[in-house]
């Protein structure tokens, strides 16, 4: 995991570059590079967790890469590479298909078309830059071009504060993306935008309830194995995600850390003691007890880091920074989440209307989830998380996982049973033989609720002088939060 940025279109790209590297030192304690041709500057920030290979690589070509590729051991294996990088592999592979004469932005397609990851990387190879995204935007990328050469012809980065001084809108890089950049004669234009990694619908779908929970257990015990380290933990509410999570966990590292947080008789504290207790990993578990001073007191850090005053995204931000930042006190550099079980397994209850309106509908919307659910959920969480230099993985947004995922029936993920409800059934009846049924068939609340936190930033926000009544006080709190500490960069409100 790291930061990536670079910029094209000015003699002091690389001058540009270093402010933006250096705004994203956060998501890359231990080393910053920086490769700069002509007009063009690209750089990392890194964090060490798989090799030890400083950025960026240097060849043909250039690369920068954010993210972990989860098969590169097998990947390396077909071409016999010895190599404990992952990073490495990537570049070889794309530099090989190069010096064959494949244009660099099919040379990226390629390559990215046989990994499992969550990645954003640049590539850089003689008057052509490429960008590309991992197909669930995991991995965050922002950035903007225009082909006008009075101002910087394009730049990308990790973070959108890391673009701010350039004045300029920007956007997020569309999931599972391929773009190559033409830098020819010293002018930047868009060249292929067809390239694309996006999620499909399988062709063939699961409808045996047997066969469906076959393969969704062995593509996720499979997921967990690979984003498993030994400075790993798992962020724990004792929700039915994140209890399958561990316990799958378990049976790889019995010493798997789980770690809680919340006010102290708070729904999620309560509800992770007893799930950790009834997997038998209540010595794992690490709890945090939230302060309302706490709370108050890391609100900026989450909206800096979130790079929004959106009160939904700093509520459920807020948990998982604190998370976050406690486990990496302790010395880990890597924490497991559940997110991605919603969307793919239909946990929301807006899918019980979905499914009221015909199983196509709900299996067209649990798509659509997964196609929006970076900008909604994945941004946010890597940002609160890599502002304390931890790395989210996601087991649930594994290629397999959501593979398999789609392929199960619509009909097997809700379920109406004498006029209730029964959301995730599938996944729920796959962890049958792992958890107790009071964790299996228990509909757990929303982080900000089941932590304290929503309840405790609606106190903050009138304690401030803002009126529930009059509508939006939790937003105006945040607002003015941002106002006073200078977060210029906030602009979507």
């Amino acid at each position: 995991m790291c930061g990536i940025a670079g910029m094209f279109g000015t003699p002091d790209s690389n001058t540009k570059v270093k402010k933006m590297l250096a705004i994203l030192g956060h998501r890359g304690p231990d080393a910053c590079g920086i490769h700069t041709e002509g007009k063009l500057s690209i750089g990392n920030t890194l964090l060490k967790i798989t090799g030890d290979m400083p950025q960026p690589l240097t060849g043909t070509g250039s690369l920068v890469l954010n993210g972990e590729i989860y098969n590169f051991r097998e990947l390396a294996a077909e071409i016999g590479l010895k190599t404990d990088s992952d990073t490495e592999l990537l570049f070889t592979l794309i530099e090989r298909k190069v010096r064959k004469g494949i244009k660099p932005t099919n040379a990226v397609f390629s390559v990215l078309s046989k990994v499992n990851g969550d990645y954003a990387l640049a590539y850089a190879c003689g008057t052509e830059l490429v960008l590309a995204r991992d197909p669930s935007g995991v991995k965050p990328l922002f950035y903007f071009y225009e082909k006008s050469m009075v101002k910087p012809g394009l730049a990308f980065a990790s973070e959108k504060k890391a673009l701010a001084f350039t004045g300029r809108e920007v956007k997020p890089f569309p999931q599972g993306g391929i773009m190559g950049f033409s830098t020819e004669n010293g002018k930047i234009a868009e060249k292929f935008t067809e390239k694309s990694l996006k999620i499909t619908q399988p062709e063939k779908r699961i409808s045996a309830e047997k066969e469906a929970i076959i393969y969704l257990k062995a593509a996720l015990e499979k997921a967990v194995e690979l984003r498993l380290t030994p400075v790993s933990g798992i962020a724990f509410s004792g929700g039915i995600d994140s209890t399958f999570l561990a316990a799958l966990a378990k049976r790889i590292d019995p010493y798997v850390s789980l770690y809680a947080v919340g006010l102290p008789d708070s729904h999620d504290i309560a509800q992770a003691e007893y799930a950790a207790e009834a997997i038998g990993m209540k010595r794992n578990l690490k709890t945090h007890f939230l302060s309302p001073e706490e709370i108050e007191a890391v609100v900026p850090e989450v909206i800096y880091a979130t790079e929004s005053t959106d009160p939904m995204k700093v509520a459920i931000g807020l948990p998982l920074h604190i998370v976050a930042k406690t486990a990496r006190e302790e010395g880990k550099r890597v924490i497991l989440t559940g997110q991605g079980a919603d969307e793919l397994f239909g946990g929301y209850s807006r899918h019980e209307g979905f499914f009221e309106q015909g199983v196509d509908v709900l299996d067209r919307e649990i798509y659509s989830d997964l196609e929006n659910i970076s900008a909604i959920n994945l941004e946010r969480d890597d940002m609160v998380a890599m502002a304390n230099s931890v790395e989210l993985r996601v087991p649930f947004l594994d290629k397999e996982v959501i593979k398999t995922g789609l392929a199960i029936n619509p009909e097997l993920k809700v379920r109406k049973k004498e006029g209730a409800y029964i959301r995730k059934y599938i996944l729920r009846t796959a962890a049958e033989d792992l958890l107790p049924p009071k964790i299996l068939w228990k509909e757990k609340k929303a982080v900000q609720y089941g932590t304290g936190v929503q309840k405790t930033l609606d106190r903050l926000a009138r304690d401030y002088g803002f009126s529930k009544k009059q509508g939006g006080h939790i937003e105006k709190y945040l607002s003015q939060i941002a106002s006073e500490k200078g977060f210029d960069f906030i602009n979507e409100r």
